[in-house]
């Protein structure tokens, strides 16, 4: 009897839990450094939240030419504050020896950005420059990235006004909801085992 009662609980929190406990899986989202610029050149919202990567990859291929990206982390049009901060600067190709190592440590071909607080970038709108270096001459090409909360809510698109919110909020009560229910559940199934056991006794 025991053993039928504990098979129901686990198969009872198998079903419950995937509720209670969706979460966003993190993703690398590519962008390519070209000789024209950034493809794609802005990220608009409902396409990346917090915990996701931004992967800038570089496929320019001319000798001797540059990329960086800079970001304006605390949103005040000014890219050089204490909050904000620039990926290394990210080369055609780096020179390796004969193991394959790279003989430069300070050779990038790619860099990551992190949409993260702990990487000083709240959700929203986010301003970058995406620097270019040839011959000793910087050029600056202004573009965005916006990425949302991660709010674990089944909506292809990020909220957009009232009524989206509303539908954030909405889940959120039915995701406390689901959990009360399935610890009350599980407390009502203790309590029913102790009652068998000491019936037994």
């Amino acid at each position: 009897m025991r053993g039928r009662v504990l098979l129901v609980i686990g198969v009872f929190f198998i079903l419950l839990s995937p509720s209670i406990t969706s979460a966003h899986d993190q993703k690398e989202y590519n962008i390519l450094i070209t000789e024209d610029g950034l493809t794609p050149a802005s990220i608009n919202p409902g396409i990346l939240v917090e915990t996701d990567t931004l992967f800038f990859r570089n496929v320019d291929d001319r000798q001797d030419v540059q990329h960086r990206i800079l970001v304006d982390a605390d949103g005040d049009g000014v890219f050089e504050g204490m909050d904000d901060f620039s990926t290394e600067w990210i080369s055609s190709s780096c020179e390796l020896n004969e193991t394959g190592q790279k003989v430069d440590d300070s050779c990038n071909q790619h860099a990551l950005i992190l949409l993260d607080p702990s990487n000083r970038l709240l959700p929203g709108n986010i301003s970058m420059i995406h620097q270019i270096k040839e011959n000793n001459e910087t050029f600056d090409i202004n573009f965005y990235v916006n990425f949302a909360q991660d709010i674990h809510v089944n909506n292809d698109n990020a909220p957009t006004g009232n009524e989206d919110l509303e539908e954030v909020q909405k889940s959120s009560r039915e995701q406390l909801l689901e959990a009360v229910i399935f610890f009350s559940s599980l407390a009502v199934i203790l309590v029913g085992l102790e009652i068998i056991k000491s019936d037994k006794e």
